[in-house]
């Protein structure tokens, strides 16, 4: 009995255990089961849901390249800043995310209604809730510590000095330039945007898996200008006052080297801060090269010069002015001063409309627009900025008799600002049209040039004989004609006033409102820049609103600071230099350091001693560092007290000195 039971029970110990056995097995069979899913079937959902948890891909944005001025001093710079971008998908619940959007609104000065559409976005991972915001606002997100809401670095466009060529440079939006430089070169100067896969760490923090990219792969191309800062604020300092002075709506003007058709201001009125350009189109428009109206009076300069150029006009030759009033062709024309006989450079002396007209007709239709359009007129100077202008010109073969008329003294055509300091340009540089840019080069970041402009000569307009006389005509307008008021007591300069009636775009025909302006170039003996100033609807009436009033002195300000800038000798200087025989100075051939390299034999890259300058004139001086290979850069006249480098120091072939010099005693 006792037998029976024990192998009764035995046999339920084995039965279950196997029944024990058969669960396990079971169950790791169902494990195997599930991870044979898992691994096999499931892989590539689950694999994707991890990563959507735990990584995010990052849009690295590109950085914007440096402007530059002429001389490196930079214009629009890019500087890292906080931008706020959240996950709508992080909050679970609609509490949380109302509770987000409340706290993120206060942060950030936001409409909490706009930044809870925002966080509502359930099926999207990534939104911006602000781009670029102030360091203050940045400190605010972080110290909430949200979930699903972080802060990324990216790049925005500074302008460091403010106003300065704001219609030059432009402004940039949120993703491309928007006027200006910035808009017409956005395609170098944007840069590159990349696309970075970004893992979220067990605390949550964002790390990159491949570490962040080469600034060079993201940074755009460094544009260099042709304008020089320090003219440029010389030229819009000098706009302001006259635009305050004579209360006009506003004013222009344009400095140009008329040897290489380089820019080297650009100044509008009012003007503008690139940091915060508002909302107001017109105060953004570069008007200098947008703009195009009636050029007034200083169209007479080009008139004058094709008609000598094509054997038309002598300039001996004697106009008769009618006096001030001329009844020709159905209709009336004044002069401001009256005149009876005149030369072509009283004509200009004394801004004769009758007699500009007599010139006109003396070309002909034909000769007349023909000269016109040869000096730039009605056609675009392609300088490289947006929405330049290109003037308009009469058909010739359907104006009136009396369009010639009006044509001749800049009534019944349009022209740009900038077209007609590039045409004055011609008559001071020989006869050369050039073609102008604002732009330099344009440099990549691994120093490659994309692009790179200097002097190009679109034609020859005239002769050089015709130029020198045309500008010793303009030269008397300077000096005691019309333009008095832009003389130089330091260069000579040449010049022509304008005073142009604007047309009432309401009532049409020509209202009371005027357009003043002084167009010309210095110094007139070795021309270095043509400068125009324009003052755009001055108050006042008669000669209180003419160019010879509100704009030559803003021309004769502007132009003495530009050649002190280009390190231009004053006349003064150049006439000692001239003049000086040298009495008392020593002989070149003397006190040569035993280093010293003559210019006969030297090098090029030798290097050479500078010797001591002090005592000597200024001929002297000049002789005495040409023995050796260097140029004088002279200051003021008399002897040489001051020299820089110092006598002895070791300089390159070639290399400027300084010399100060004062009267003796």
């Amino acid at each position: 009995m006792a037998r029976a039971q024990a192998l009764t029970e035995s046999r339920w110990m084995r039965a279950r255990a196997l029944l024990l056995a058969g669960a396990l097995l079971l169950g790791f069979g169902a494990v195997l089961v599930r991870a044979a899913k898992v691994q096999l079937l499931d892989r590539s959902r689950l694999s994707r849901l991890q990563r959507d948890q735990t990584r995010r891909e990052l849009e690295w944005a590109p950085r914007r390249g440096l402007i530059v001025d002429r001389r490196g001093q930079a214009l629009a710079v890019t500087r890292d800043v906080d931008s706020v971008f959240a996950d709508p998908s992080a909050f679970e619940t609609p509490r949380t995310r109302e509770l987000a959007a409340t706290q993120l609104a206060s942060a950030l000065r936001m409409d909490r209604r706009r930044v809870l559409e925002k966080l509502t976005q359930a099926d999207r991972r990534f939104v911006w809730i602000r781009r670029k915001v102030d360091e203050a606002s940045a400190q605010r997100v972080r110290s909430l510590q949200l979930d699903g809401v972080e802060l990324v670095k990216e790049p925005k466009r500074f302008y460091p000095q403010r106003e300065l060529a704001g219609h030059v440079l432009g402004f940039v939006g949120e993703e491309s330039g928007q006027e200006g430089l910035e808009r017409e070169l956005d395609g170098y100067l944007k840069g590159k945007r990349l696309q970075i896969q970004a893992t979220r760490d067990a605390r949550g923090t964002m790390v990159l898996e491949h570490g962040a990219p080469d600034p060079t792969d993201l940074t755009g191309a460094t544009v260099t200008l042709t304008l020089d800062t320090a003219i440029q604020l010389a030229a819009e300092k000098e706009l302001a006052k006259a635009v305050k002075s004579a209360s006009a709506a506003g004013g222009w003007a344009v400095v140009l080297d008329v040897n290489s058709g380089a820019v080297l201001a650009l100044a509008g009125n009012p003007v503008f801060d690139a940091n915060k350009p508002g909302r107001d189109p017109l105060l953004w428009r570069n008007r200098a090269v947008q703009d195009q109206l009636e050029p007034g009076s200083t169209i007479k300069s080009f008139v004058l010069a094709h008609a000598i150029d094509a054997g038309v006009l002598r300039p001996d030759e004697q106009l008769y002015c009618e006096h001030g009033l001329w009844a020709h062709a159905g209709r009336k024309i004044h002069d401001t001063h009256p005149v009876d006989w005149a030369t072509p450079a009283a004509v200009l002396r004394e801004s004769s409309n009758i007699c500009a007209a007599k010139i006109g007709e003396k070309l002909g239709k034909e000769k007349l627009i023909e000269g016109l359009r040869a000096f730039g007129f009605g056609e675009k100077t392609s300088v490289g900025l947006p929405g330049e202008a290109r003037g308009a010109l009469a058909d010739p073969l359907r104006m009136p008799q009396i369009a010639v008329d009006t044509t001749s003294f800049g009534q019944g055509m349009s022209a740009s600002g900038l077209q007609t300091v590039v045409a004055m340009a011609a008559i001071a540089n020989g006869g050369a049209l050039l073609r102008p840019y604002v732009v330099q080069k344009v440099t990549a970041p691994d120093g490659t040039v994309l692009l790179s402009r200097s002097r190009e000569v679109v034609r020859r307009v005239m002769r050089a004989e015709t130029s020198r006389t045309v500008t010793a005509m303009l030269e008397e307008v300077v000096q005691k004609g019309t333009g008095t008021r832009a003389a130089l007591s330091e260069y000579r300069a040449a010049g022509k006033t304008g005073t142009a009636q604007k047309v009432d775009p309401i009532r049409g025909g020509y209202g009371d409102k005027r357009l003043s302006s002084f167009l010309g170039f210095a110094p007139a003996d070795a021309p270095k820049v043509a400068i125009l100033v324009v003052i755009d609807e001055p108050e006042g009436k008669g000669q209180g609103v003419t160019g010879a009033v509100v704009a030559a002195p803003a021309w004769g300000a502007i132009a003495r600071e530009a050649l002190r800038q280009m390190d231009v000798m004053p006349d003064r200087a150049r006439e000692t230099v001239a003049l000086d025989d040298g009495i008392g100075a020593s002989p070149p051939e003397t006190d040569a350091p035993p280093d010293f390299t003559p210019a006969a034999r030297a090098e090029p890259g030798a290097r050479v001693s500078v010797p001591n300058l002090t005592g000597m004139a200024a001929r002297s001086a000049i002789r005495r560092l040409a023995a050796v290979a260097l140029e004088a850069d002279l200051r003021g006249s008399g002897r040489a007290v001051a020299q820089s480098p110092p006598p002895g120091a070791i300089v390159k072939r070639g290399a400027r000195v300084k010399v100060t010099l004062a009267p003796p005693g």
